[in-house]
């Protein structure tokens, strides 16, 4: 019969963390809304004010001329001639209106770019802060992994010196030990990555540590109805590419206009040669060279294109919105069978009080630890999934305010 093996190690819980005050994704979110990256866009928006600023404004400046001439007379002596003239060009075929149009849409299509950038950065800083949640928790399971064995791996190594445990044994707690340590090394590798990715999404890059409050999913929670039209009518993409369709529609037909040459008319007082002089003109210039018939078909040809996209686009928001909506259902489905089922906290306790009352083998003995860390590891990562279907939902629809409202009091 096989000797008994008593290897007395401790039992540990999860490994506690230094106390550091919470975070939570309420307090992720407020703080992507406050990103750096925002407050570059906002000066593009304004940079587009200024452009519609100038739009609106007339094409042409008056233009004065002043000229002074010295005569020199042939009865001797010098007398002296001036001219003051006085042109305006004239803007014809709607120019003006068709620049100022164009100048409103891509302000518009700005602000809508903004918009854009914050439901991105909202969702990033999200997704960050679940994949943070979920690096920290499954770093605490891998250090109580490699303690644990290493705690059997010591136990085995003694047993074996006095005869109470074979080589096969203690290769056995060795390699466990050795695999444990690799996958907590490979832990603390996706915390580092996971903390860096959660700075940058939030803009924030304070050096202390951080501690995840993570709520509940509420798994019942459902999209309102009419998804489709919902996200049609809230996602800032389609709001841009109609503004720029609109943009281009307008500069379209400002090359239409500009095909039409703009007259100047000038007037001219003066002086000379002692007689008082006064002219009334007007200037055509002539489309010889250039009739700008090329910059208009090229700007038809954009106009298109960005009507086009309009339609793609909507195209793939159909997509887009039934892949999240079953996306989102299969992970609340799953969730659903997992939370009414609690890991035994005391599977490892009750495997090592089996083991060393010879019911249990060592290799066993392993199975049951690396069997029940593995469990709180596949639960971490189905709740996470759940947590990043529920954002790509949010996202996908529009509003990443569902984000906090699909989460239980």
């Amino acid at each position: 019969m096989q000797k008994q093996i008593l290897i007395p190690f401790m039992l540990i819980s999860m490994i506690p963390w230094i106390s550091h005050a919470e975070t939570t994704l309420e307090q992720t979110i407020n703080m992507a809304k406050q990103h750096p990256r925002l407050h570059m866009a906002e000066l593009n928006n304004d940079a587009s004010r200024a452009s519609l600023s100038a739009s609106s404004s007339y094409a042409y400046n008056p233009e004065l001329s002043i000229e002074v001439q010295d005569r020199k007379l042939n009865s001797g002596g010098h007398g002296t001639d001036y001219y003051i003239g006085l042109s305006q060009g004239i803007e014809m075929g709607g120019k003006g209106s068709y620049r100022e149009q164009a100048a409103k849409a891509s302000l518009q299509s700005s602000k809508f770019q903004t918009e854009i950038l914050r439901q991105t950065l909202v969702a990033d800083a999200a997704r960050a802060f679940i994949l943070l949640d979920e690096a920290k928790q499954a770093l605490s399971i891998r250090s109580q992994q490699s303690e644990l064995l290493q705690n059997l791996n010591q136990g085995v190594q003694k047993q074996l010196q006095v005869g109470d445990a074979n080589i096969l044994q203690a290769n056995l707690a060795a390699a466990s030990y050795a695999s444990a340590l690799s996958a907590l090394t490979q832990a603390k590798q996706d915390y580092t990555l996971a903390l860096n990715a959660y700075h940058r999404a939030t803009g924030k890059f304070e050096s202390a540590e951080i501690s995840p409050s993570l709520p509940t999913l509420d798994t019942n929670w459902q999209p309102p109805e009419h998804a489709y039209t919902l996200a049609e009518q809230a996602r800032p993409e389609l709001a841009a590419l109609e503004a720029q369709a609109k943009q281009g529609q307008a500069q379209a037909e400002l090359a239409n206009a500009s095909r039409y040459v703009d007259p100047t008319l000038s007037v001219m007082g003066g002086r000379e040669a002692g007689e008082q002089l006064f002219k009334l003109g007007i200037s055509f210039p002539i489309p010889l060279t250039n009739t700008k018939k090329g910059e208009y078909k090229a700007s038809l040809a954009q106009a298109e294109i960005s009507q086009s996209q309009v339609l793609w686009f909507k195209k793939q928001l159909q997509s887009e919105v039934r892949s999240a909506l079953e996306n989102h259902r299969s992970a609340m489905m799953v969730l659903r069978m997992f939370e009414q089922q609690q890991t035994d906290s005391n599977s490892i306790t009750l495997a090592k009080s089996a083991f060393e009352a010879g019911e249990l083998s060592l290799e066993d003995l392993v199975l049951h630890i690396n069997q029940a860390l593995d469990a709180k590891l596949t639960i971490l990562n189905l709740t996470k999934q759940g947590w990043l279907a529920r954002i790509q939902l949010a996202q996908t629809l529009g509003h990443p305010e569902y984000i906090l409202q699909g989460i239980k009091p």
